[in-house]
């Protein structure tokens, strides 16, 4: 029983997972991946991030963001959500390109993909999500509001057909700003 314990300690430390998400199966812990991916900011300063993810996605997001790298396609800033107590709403008002995030779909009980860490949000508050709830309409990040208006030009907005959307589609991944009901222009999901 205690090796069980330290493995679980040592896989927590290892994926920055802090004890508020000690709700984590198990099995999900063992399907993480942790990356570290070279990014450039828009002022086109060279930096380092860490991306924890789900195993199953680990090569496409290496591959895709080594070509974003390359491209210099501006990311902002890439850090674990652990750097942000496991908030999503302050990793993405801090505009934070994250994988894994153990919670649910805002404003329901289901598990969000970020949950297995099969998602991705990049530059969430340059690309926030705007859907309805109860008829009024709610955009997560909330300092993404200015963003919402996608017929504006700003830094870090992605568009259909843009590098960061044809390099996510390429390698099979679904882009939330191409659904019906809502739009989460920061999501691409397998």
């Amino acid at each position: 029983m205690k090796i069980r314990q330290f493995i679980i300690v040592f896989v927590f430390c290892l994926f920055g997972i802090t004890a508020a998400s000690a709700q984590v199966p198990s099995a999900v812990l063992r399907s993480l991946d942790t990356l570290t991916v070279k990014y450039v900011d828009a002022e086109g300063v060279d930096h380092q991030g860490t991306i924890i993810c789900n195993k199953a996605i680990a090569k496409d997001l290496k591959e895709i963001f080594a070509e974003l790298y390359k491209a210099k396609y501006p990311i902002e800033r890439i850090r674990p959500i652990s750097e942000y107590d496991n908030d999503d709403e302050r990793s993405m008002s801090d505009n934070n390109t994250s994988s894994f995030c153990y919670r649910v779909v805002s404003g329901t009980a289901k598990l969000s993909k970020h949950a297995m860490g099969m998602a991705i949000d990049i530059n969430p508050r340059y690309n926030p999500y705007v859907h309805r709830r109860t008829g009024a309409l709610k955009i997560e990040p909330a300092n993404g509001k200015p963003y919402a208006d996608r017929s504006k030009t700003f830094k870090y907005k992605i568009t259909q057909g843009d590098l960061c959307y044809r390099l996510f589609k390429q390698h099979g991944f679904r882009w939330g700003g191409e659904w019906k009901t809502m739009k989460d222009y920061q999501h691409f999901e397998k």
